[in-house]
């Protein structure tokens, strides 16, 4: 409600709220003086008393207060540059000189009655030209601010030159002006009545341009600062003192001694304005300094800290200056990169020689003529750990960096990097790898096909052994019918000597079909063997003359074997048959004689021991294609009646059936390598013993046969009753149960091991032994499958007597089961 009643009132308290300290304490002083001299205008004209001492104090204090202000103005001109500033030192080193004439200029200032400078009128024109250059400095600086604020001086002492030049020249024109050329000045100034100044416009002109000064100062600067509010303090002041001048018109009155005052205040507040500026500069430099100490400190810090990251960087380091690059500063990683070797200080290309011929010399030298970084990764450097050490392949990652130096400078190159040496050889031995991965994986590829290549090749030597086994079972049975007809046929002819005769030539024909028939079965891996442990050199000297035989005198045999031969366990009869096969096969391949070279040495193959047997001829080899097709049977490249082709098909699948492997290294018009691997064994070879002698022996204990072949069931029944036995037949293994269920005693089981029906023929020998204990079990077959044969080998406690087989070893395969023990098991016969 206040502010409404007193509206001008609370304007002024708002507009006094928003001031500063130092603008409320200015516009304090300015009113003040305005109060003080409007108090004192309608008095202006009175005369006051002659004060003798004001005049010289007065001059002496003005024109002080005006040379300190332009020193202190120089000083702070030197500090900011500011070039506003210059206008107030011209004016005020102008105001001190023409107030110091001015007080030469009035009579007994010095001396009584007498005038040390110019005439009547030079004071009052002194007056006239020191308020004129007072007024003009502050209008100056008013008007400088107003048409660029806080504008510097872009060459501080040529712009102080010329401030200098143009003062001097303005006070020697006034000086000039109130001296030599009085006379010719007007007249303003009768015996101390100067109010001719006022008529003529002199007085009023200055006044104009104190209003004007104060007008621009405070569009300028809005006396934002303390310099320019006492600065518009100080025009105030100069107004006043010229107001009430003209009013009061001659010397003593209050108007001029009024006006001296408001002069010398004028001049006091520019003296005290610049002081408590000098004081604030002091104190802001004396702040700034302990800033700066504080700045400096913090800077010293944290350039320590950045050395200490500088020489602790993981990356080499390095600063090179001037034209010549001299090393300025490098971390430990540039040191430890270049060896022991001084580079500190010298030039890159004196402290690295070797860099030169590399090519990194005229880099740095284009990164600092281009102003552009490089960047270059896995660069190649060589260089010497010591000046007499061998060069050293290093790989790095670098930055070259410029930096561009001041007035044409040279400026300094910037090195980062790192040495990635290690990661370049773990890159290269990994594409070494990637490499050899690669060939390995296309070596694998190709091992793989031929892996399944060979398994084809495998799958269709099983399906033709299947069909070889098959057709070796109805062949034996055939032939076993064949054999006992023979003999039956025989024993009804005694005497009768064309029918022995044809008999004989039959019984040789079933000879070679069983012959037949059991490499068949030898292929296909189905023959019943008998492994013992066998000595490989005792089986050579064995069958050393038969060997040379069967070969002819054409072909040179050698056998060589290593010390301390192992052991093999192998069936020996079909041993010597392979052996035997293959040396025919090796002489049948050089028809015009050559070498043949058999070698028995120890081996291991995938941590398992073997003894290889390895046969070498020098006949004419096999080509890829027929080595491919080897071991098929009845493959031969011999011409029609050669041969069977079984030999290397019985000696694939007898080595197969052993636990061996076996392999053709062959190339055509080279010769052939047969390699033959079979397993060791710790056994002791048994020693040789002359076979005894095998005579026909009958007997009279009772025998069940049984066989699904009648014809063969007919013919061995007869054999057995003709060599005395008591013999009862059945045609299967369920018709065998119901004679065995019937019968009190029954001493051998004579049965076919392949049959119809739902009881097999090992079921039916453990029934029949469950019911007869005391009972013999002789097996026969021309084809076992895996009824009796296992892993190759004839089961343990088996006794088998292969078809086909005659009168003779029927009697001998009898007698020699029925001698052995019940409870011991039987003892197998081939």
């Amino acid at each position: 409600m206040n502010n409404r009643i007193f509206p001008a009132a609370a304007t002024e308290s708002h507009i006094a709220a928003r001031m500063a300290p130092f603008q409320r304490t200015a516009l304090m002083t300015a009113l003040a003086i305005a109060v003080f001299t409007l108090a004192l205008m309608p008095i202006a004209s009175v005369k006051w008393p002659s004060v003798a001492s004001f005049l010289p104090v007065y001059q002496a204090t003005t024109v002080v207060s005006y040379a300190t202000v332009a020193y202190l103005i120089y000083g702070y001109f030197r500090q900011t540059r500011l070039h506003a500033l210059l206008y107030l030192w011209g004016g005020c080193v102008y105001t001190s000189a023409v107030l110091l004439i001015q007080f030469f200029s009035f009579p007994s200032a010095f001396v009584n009655d007498v005038r040390l400078v110019g005439g009547t009128q030079t004071p009052s024109w002194l007056w006239f030209f020191w308020h004129l250059g007072s007024t003009g400095m502050l209008f100056g600086y008013a008007w400088s601010e107003w048409r660029v604020r806080g504008r510097l001086a872009p060459d501080p002492i040529a712009a102080f030159r010329t401030c200098a030049i143009l003062t001097a020249g303005a006070l020697a024109l006034s000086v000039l002006a109130v001296t030599l050329f009085h006379d010719r000045l007007p007249v303003v100034d009768v015996a101390g009545d100067f109010s001719r100044i006022t008529s003529s416009g002199y007085a009023p002109l200055i006044q104009v341009i104190i209003v004007l000064a104060l007008f621009m100062l405070w569009r300028a600067t809005r006396f934002a600062t303390p310099m320019s509010a006492w600065l518009g303090v100080a025009i105030v002041a100069m107004a006043f003192d010229n107001a009430i001048t003209m009013a009061g018109g001659a010397r003593l009155t209050a108007g001029w001694y009024v006006g001296r005052i408001n002069a010398l205040v004028s001049g006091l507040v520019m003296l005290v304005l610049y002081l408590k500026e000098v004081n604030r500069v002091y104190l802001r430099a004396a702040s700034m300094a302990d800033e700066l100490a504080l700045a400096n400190q913090r800077l010293e810090g944290e350039h320590a800290r950045m050395l200490s990251l500088f020489e602790q960087a993981p990356g080499f380091m390095a600063v090179l200056t001037g034209h010549e690059y001299r090393v300025q500063i490098a971390n430990a990683a540039f040191q430890r990169l270049v060896g022991d070797r001084a580079v500190i200080g010298l030039p890159i290309g004196e402290a690295l020689p070797e860099l030169a011929e590399q090519g990194y010399l005229d880099l740095i030298e284009g990164v600092r003529l281009q102003g552009r970084a490089y960047v270059g990764a896995g660069l190649k450097l060589s260089l010497r750990r010591d000046e007499h050490a061998a060069l050293e392949d290093l790989y790095i990652d670098v930055l070259f960096q410029p930096n561009g130096g001041l007035h044409g400078e040279a400026g300094s190159i910037f090195i980062q990097g790192n040495d990635v040496s290690e990661q370049w050889q773990a890159r290269q031995e990994v594409n070494r790898q990637q490499k050899y991965l690669e060939q390995l994986v296309r070596e694998r590829t190709q091992k793989l096909e031929d892996t399944q290549t060979a398994l084809l090749h495998a799958q269709k030597l099983e399906a033709i052994g299947k069909l070889t086994g098959g057709v070796a079972h109805d062949f034996n049975n055939v032939l076993h019918i064949i054999n006992g007809n023979i003999d039956l046929i025989k024993m009804c002819t005694p005497g009768n000597e064309k029918v022995s005769l044809r008999c004989e030539s039959a019984r040789t024909a079933i000879r070679r079909g069983a012959k037949l028939s059991s490499q068949l079965l030898a292929f296909a891996r189905k023959q019943p063997l008998q492994p013992d442990a066998v000595n490989l050199p005792d089986v050579f000297n064995a069958i050393d003359l038969l060997l040379k035989r069967a070969v002819g005198e054409k072909i040179e045999v050698s056998f060589v074997a290593c010390l301390g031969v192992w052991n093999v366990l192998v069936d020996p009869q079909q041993l010597e048959n392979v052996i035997l096969n293959l040396c025919l096969n090796a002489s049948d391949a050089m028809p015009s004689g050559g070498a043949l070279a058999i070698r028995v040495d120890n081996v291991c193959r995938d941590d398992i021991e073997f003894v290889r047997l390895a046969f070498t001829d020098t006949g004419h080899g096999m080509s890829a294609e027929v080595k491919a097709r080897a071991f098929e049977p009845f493959f031969s490249t011999k011409g029609v009646g050669k041969g069977t082709g079984l030999g290397l098909s019985m000696a694939y699948g007898f080595v197969k059936q052993s636990g061996g492997h076996i392999d053709i290294d062959s190339d055509v018009g080279k010769g052939t390598t047969i390699d033959i691997l079979l397993p060791r064994t710790d056994k002791r070879a048994p020693e040789k013993t002359a076979a005894p002698s095998l005579a026909i022996r009958g007997g009279t204990e009772t025998v069940l046969a049984v066989d699904d072949e009648q014809d063969i069931l007919d013919n061995v029944a007869a054999m057995l009753r003709d060599l005395g036995y008591r013999v009862l037949t059945a045609g299967s293994a369920d018709a065998a149960l119901e004679v065995m269920e019937s019968q009190e005693r029954i001493d051998v089981l004579f049965t076919d091991v392949i049959m119809p029906g739902s009881v097999s023929a090992t079921s039916l020998a453990e029934r029949t032994r469950r019911r007869h204990p005391n009972i013999r079990v002789l097996f026969t077959s021309g084809y076992t499958e895996n009824a009796v044969i296992h892993n190759g080998r004839l089961d343990e406690g088996i006794n088998l007597l292969s078809k086909p087989y005659g009168r003779v070893e029927l009697a001998g395969a009898m007698r020699a089961v029925l001698a052995t023990p019940s409870y011991a098991g039987e003892v197998g016969v081939t």
